[in-house]
């Protein structure tokens, strides 16, 4: 038992430093931001609402605006493979028109008329579905965009839900420690907590 707990001190002791960086850590974001904000709670905290407010309504016309162009590439799409299915129908039947006997008893003028026509549905096919394969692209590369921005109307509505519960300045400053610095600081914690070993790889490489 006593061999566990002594194999175990270290990393403890290691957990409970850098539990102390990071709250050291957000504790000086969160007077940083109070004392950036002029010591205003109620001014500092409308001041984010509004930005909230103002972030949700700029998300949800995104939204609207890729919700509009799934609807119009969609359409597009379909337009582009009924012209695609439409074009190879009439070169069947150019074809058949053209072939046998058909290609015997018709007049060269008509043949030379057909075979072009026939060019040209073929060509209208191809472009067709090249037109309606990119779009497919387009569409799924703006079904990834309406993801994310769905994915930050829930971060935001979150946020709205914390800023409108917040009912003390202590609460206020702490959650925007983390929402502005929470990132920076742990990346700072892991730093710190990685120096000593990075200093003696350097002065090993160096002796």
């Amino acid at each position: 038992m006593g061999s566990i707990m002594s194999l175990l001190a270290w990393p403890m002791r290691k957990l409970a430093y850098a539990a102390l960086l990071a709250a050291l850590g957000f504790v000086g974001a969160g007077l940083w931001i109070f004392l950036h904000d002029g010591n205003d709670f109620e001014t500092s905290h409308r001041n984010a609402v509004r930005k909230i407010e103002a972030e949700n309504a700029t998300l949800k016309a995104a939204l609207a605006d890729s919700d509009a162009r799934l609807a119009r590439t969609r359409t597009e799409i379909a337009a582009s493979q009924l012209r695609a299915d439409q074009a190879a129908k009439v070169a069947r039947d150019l074809d058949e028109l053209s072939g046998g006997l058909n290609r015997i008893t018709t007049s060269s003028v008509q043949l030379k008329e057909n075979d072009e026509r026939l060019a040209r549905m073929k060509q209208m096919e191809a472009d067709s579905r090249k037109r309606a394969a990119d779009l497919d692209r387009g569409l799924i590369r703006i079904q990834w965009e309406k993801d994310g921005i769905e994915i930050a109307l829930e971060r935001n509505r979150v946020q709205a839900t914390s800023a409108a519960a917040d009912e003390s300045p202590l609460g206020y400053f702490a959650r925007r420690a983390w929402t502005d610095y929470g990132k920076a600081v742990l990346v700072g914690v892991v730093v710190v907590m990685l120096l000593p070993s990075l200093w003696r790889f350097w002065r090993f490489v160096r002796s």
